[in-house]
């Protein structure tokens, strides 16, 4: 019989070692990655404004979480602004997401700051946004941030970056977009991205452009693979998304059909480790799932060393 490991003294030559078991019940000790407890200590999650959510982020986030919330055609700026407005009047840190397509003009772009600022708002986060054509004057997230530079404001401001290329931008024209909208901005969230290598590629290509915004990584929370698989074609990361029929094993489902974002972040450590890439922290897309996104957010604080919280 084949020998399971080397002959010991005392131990008779052909019987086979005894292959020691770990006790029933006993998980397996996942690596730790200490430079992922400092981002994920400061958590900072994206929701969309649906009726309920409100609610949920009251009694399913922490208190000292950062809450960003979507702006959408379907939903219109209103409904962000408002959610916004709603949480911060709660004792939340609300960060509205300005879409410069979906404000028409200057007047409303004038009230809704005043909106913001009287609710005592002082983070926004301007994107272009999804409309293919603009319901007004401003056309792109640098025709928005000229038009609040010209009004005046108070704000901590944040853009977008796009690791995959954009679905109707060119891949150059997006980093150089994030050199023109620098002096505007405050840091930069990349949007959603499942490949390891193509984030750490394109972090290193805005740092050689000269872009050194602070970076926070954007991960899908705790999702349905198929439901990632629709999401990721609708905004254009349908390349990396790929990953998540393919390499299920890289990105450590938690069961068939589920993701879970541990493998991609550690993965990514080493970056988030190295100060000359200027990552700051993780943004979760929650697709609302809050109760999911923070017990997977305290299951890995706890896996790389942190106190349960």
């Amino acid at each position: 019989m084949e020998r399971s490991g080397p002959t010991v003294v005392g131990e008779v030559a052909d019987r086979p070692r005894r292959r020691r078991t770990r006790p029933s019940g006993i998980a397996r000790r996942q690596p730790r990655h200490p430079a992922l407890q400092s981002v994920l200590s400061r958590p900072r999650f994206e929701v969309l404004p649906t009726p309920g959510v409100e609610a949920q982020v009251i009694t399913e986030l922490p208190t000292d979480a950062t809450v960003t919330v979507t702006a959408s055609p379907r939903q219109g700026i209103t409904a962000t602004v408002d959610l916004a407005i709603g949480l911060a009047g709660r004792g939340v840190h609300a960060v509205p997401h300005l879409s410069a397509r979906l404000i028409p003009d200057t007047s409303v772009l004038r009230r809704i700051i005043g909106d913001l600022e009287d609710a005592g708002i002082d983070e926004v986060f301007v994107i272009g946004g999804d409309p293919t054509e603009p319901v007004g004057e401003f056309g792109s997230a640098l025709d928005l941030l000229s038009a609040m530079r010209t009004i005046g404001h108070r704000f901590t401001i944040g853009i977008a970056g796009y690791p995959e290329p954009h679905p109707r931008i060119a891949d150059d024209l997006t980093i150089q977009a994030m050199w023109d909208k620098r002096r505007e901005a405050s840091y930069i969230v990349s949007q959603l991205c499942f490949d390891p290598k193509l984030l750490t590629s394109w972090i290193r290509r805005v740092r050689r452009r000269g872009v050194q915004l602070p970076i926070l990584i954007g991960v899908a929370g705790p999702a349905d693979v198929a439901k990632l698989l629709r999401i990721g074609r609708r905004i254009g990361v349908g390349g990396s998304a790929r990953l998540l029929s393919h390499h299920t094993g890289l990105l450590r489902v938690a069961r068939p059909g589920s993701w879970r974002p541990d493998g991609l972040l550690g993965d990514l450590e080493p970056a988030f480790a190295d100060p000359s890439h200027g990552l700051t922290g993780v943004h979760i897309y929650t697709f609302n799932a809050l109760r999911a996104a923070e017990r997977w957010r305290r299951e890995m604080l706890q896996q790389n060393g942190a106190d349960p919280p």
